[in-house]
C-alpha cells in the first residue's frame, strides 16, 4: 500500500495537470462527479436502514470473482480473447516442426516481459529480426550468409500473410484492429489518474465511513488493483503472442520455399476454405499408391473399389453412410485416384535378397512415395514375407532420410482371407476385431504379428476377401479406414503441390511468367483489333 507522503504527492501532481488542462478537469468532473455523488448518498441510505454490512460483504465477493474470472479468462484456454493455434500447420513438414518450436519458445519468453515492454514498438521490430535470423540458420545451418538468397518478394509476401491473418484476428475483439500503441499508453495513463484518484478517497473514505472505507481499501488493494493490472498483462500478453504465431508460421512457409508460388496461388490452396473440410481440386484429385509383392491382389482391390462407386451407387452410398460416414467423405472416396505400383519380387525366404528382388523393391517405393496415401496389401494367406518387411522399411526410411515431406497415411490391408488355409467355408459378413469364428480369429492374429512387425507408421489395418462370387471387406472395413485417414491424405495432397510448385527451377518459373505476361499482351491487341473494326 502506498504511504500517505507518497499518495499526496500524485495527488498534487494530478491536480496541477488538471489545473492546467482545466477543459479535460471540467469534462472528467462532469463524468465522475455524479457516479460519486450517488455512491455516497447510496452509502448514507444504505447504513440508515441497516444495510451496510450485507452491502460491504456483496462489494467484497464481486470484487474477488471479478478478480478470479479476469485473471483465469484471459489466460486460461477457453479464454474471453480469441485462441491462438499452436498446433503445427497443416502444410508443416518434420523440420518446419522444429522450426515451429523456436516460434513457440519466442512466444514464451512474452510470459516474463513487463506492461511496459509489449507496447514498445521497437520491442515488435526486434522480435522480428530475432525471429527470422532463428529461422533462417535452422533452415541453413551451414550458411554464413543465411539471409542473402531469400527473395524480397516473397518476404514481403509472408509479412502480407502474417498482418492480414494478425487482422482477421484482432478483428474478432471489437476495435482490435484499429488499436495503436500510443492508445495504450493513453489508456494506461488514464488509468493511473483514476488510480491516484482511488488512492486519495480511500485515504479519506475511513474517516468518512470506518467500516466501508477500509473494507474498499483492503478491497481495492488486495483484489482489484491487482486484478485489473493482471488483465491488462494478459491482453497485451496475447496480441505479443498472436504477433509472434502468425509471423513465425509465415516466416516458416518462406524458408521452406512454399510461398515461392506467390501470396495469390498461396492463398487460393491454403485459404479457400476451412482446412478440415477442404478437399482437392477436381483436376488434381487424391492419389492413393497401391503396393505389395507380385500376386497380393492389388489388381484385385482396386477393380472391386472402382466398381463399387460405377453406375448406379446409392446402395454403395447408404451402405457407408449407416456406417457413419457422412456425405462428403463418400464424395472424396469417390474421386480417388487409385493407382497400382508394379509389385516387389520376393524370394520367399530370409536368406539374401537377389539384385533383382531389391531392384524391384526400389522401384516400388520410389513410385509409393509421391503418392498422397500408401495402401499395402499383404497376402493374408502366405502372411508377411521378408519383401514386404523390407519395403515397409525402405519406404518409412525415405521419410526420415527427407525431414521436409511427411510421410503420408499409410493402411495395411491383408487379402486373401476367404482362402481355405484360414478356416472351413466362406460365410460373409465376418468380424474381424472381436468376431469368435476360426477364420475371425485367424485374420486376427496375423493383424496382431503385422502389428509388432511393420514400422509404426503403418498404424492402420482392414482385411477383405476378394472372392469373385461374394467380395467381402472392402465396402464394410477398407473404405470406412481409408476414410478415417482422409484428412491426412488431403493434407499430403496439399504439401506434395505446395513443394512441387515451389520446386520449379528458377529459369521455368521466369519463362512462365514471361508467357503469362505475353499472352495477355497478345489478348489485348486482339481485343483492341476488334474494337477498331466494330467502331
Amino acid at each position: 500500500m502506498p504511504s500517505i507522503r507518497d499518495t499526496l504527492t500524485t495527488w498534487r501532481a494530478t491536480l496541477w495537470v488538471l489545473a492546467r488542462e482545466w477543459r479535460s478537469g471540467v469534462l472528467l468532473l462532469l463524468l465522475v462527479g455524479p457516479v460519486l455523488a450517488y455512491i455516497g448518498f447510496g452509502t448514507i441510505w444504505l447504513y440508515e436502514r441497516g444495510w451496510i454490512i450485507p452491502a460491504v460483504v456483496g462489494w467484497i465477493a464481486a470484487g474477488g470473482l471479478f478478480a478470479i474470472l479476469a485473471a483465469r479468462w484471459t489466460t486460461s484456454t477457453r479464454t474471453v480473447l480469441p485462441p491462438l493455434d499452436w498446433d503445427a500447420p497443416r502444410t508443416f513438414s518434420p523440420l518446419d516442426r522444429e522450426a515451429w518450436r523456436l516460434v513457440e519458445e519466442e512466444a514464451l519468453a512474452a510470459e516474463a516481459l513487463p506492461m511496459e515492454a509489449m507496447i514498445d514498438g521497437e520491442r515488435y521490430v526486434d522480435v522480428g529480426r530475432i525471429l527470422l535470423q532463428k529461422l533462417a540458420v535452422h533452415y541453413h545451418p551451414d550458411s554464413k550468409h543465411p539471409l542473402d538468397d531469400v527473395p524480397v518478394v516473397e518476404l514481403l509476401g509472408a509479412l502480407e500473410l502474417a498482418a492480414e491473418d494478425l487482422a482477421r484476428l484482432t478483428r474478432q475483439i471489437p476495435g482490435g484492429d484499429i488499436v495503436t500503441l500510443s492508445h495504450w499508453r493513453r489508456a494506461m495513463q488514464v488509468a493511473n489518474y483514476f488510480n491516484k484518484a482511488n488512492d486519495l478517497y480511500a485515504l479519506v473514505s475511513p474517516f468518512l465511513n470506518p467500516l466501508s472505507g477500509l473494507t474498499r481499501i483492503g478491497t481495492r488493494e488486495l483484489i482489484v488493483k491487482p486484478a485489473w493490472k493482471n488483465m491488462q498483462q494478459n491482453i497485451l500478453r496475447w496480441f505479443f503472442q498472436a504477433y509472434v504465431n502468425r509471423l513465425g508460421a509465415h516466416l516458416i512457409e518462406l524458408f521452406s520455399g512454399r510461398l515461392a508460388i506467390g501470396v495469390d496461388e498461396y492463398r487460393r490452396l491454403t485459404r479457400r476454405r476451412p482446412m478440415a473440410a477442404k478437399m482437392a481440386d477436381p483436376d488434381e484429385p487424391l492419389t492413393v499408391a497401391v503396393a505389395g509383392a507380385r500376386g497380393s491382389g492389388k489388381s484385385r482391390l482396386i477393380q472391386v473399389a472402382r466398381d463399387l462407386f460405377q453406375g448406379d451407387d446409392r446402395t454403395v452410398r447408404a451402405r457407408l453412410e449407416g456406417m457413419g460416414l457422412d456425405p462428403t467423405a463418400i464424395d472424396r472416396l469417390k474421386n480417388v485416384k487409385f493407382v497400382e505400383v508394379a509389385g516387389y519380387t520376393t524370394n520367399g525366404s530370409d536368406d539374401r535378397e537377389s539384385r533383382t528382388d531389391r531392384s524391384s523393391r526400389d522401384s516400388a517405393v520410389s513410385a509409393s512415395v509421391d503418392a498422397d496415401m500408401l495402401m499395402l496389401t499383404i497376402d493374408g494367406g502366405k502372411g508377411l514375407l521378408p519383401a514386404d518387411l523390407a519395403f515397409a522399411k525402405a519406404w518409412d526410411g525415405y521419410y526420415l532420410q527427407h525431414p521436409h515431406r511427411e510421410a503420408p497415411p499409410a493402411l495395411v490391408v491383408v487379402t486373401g482371407v476367404d482362402r481355405a488355409e484360414l478356416g472351413p467355408g466362406w460365410q460373409p459378413p465376418y468380424d474381424w476385431g472381436s468376431g469368435q469364428g476360426a477364420r475371425e480369429a485367424a485374420v486376427r492374429n496375423l493383424m496382431d504379428s503385422l502389428r509388432a512387425s511393420l514400422p509404426p507408421t503403418f498404424t492402420e489395418y482392414a482385411a477383405a476377401g476378394l472372392d469373385d462370387a461374394t467380395p467381402f471387406g472392402v465396402v464394410e472395413h477398407v473404405l470406412p479406414a481409408f476414410a478415417a485417414q482422409l484428412h491426412r491424405a488431403e493434407r499430403s495432397n496439399l504439401l506434395r503441390r505446395l513443394q512441387a510448385a515451389a520446386g520449379r527451377s528458377k529459369v521455368r518459373r521466369v519463362m512462365g511468367q514471361i508467357g503469362e505476361q505475353g499472352r495477355n499482351v497478345w489478348t489485348h491487341l486482339k481485343n483492341r483489333r476488334k474494337a477498331s473494326k466494330s467502331g
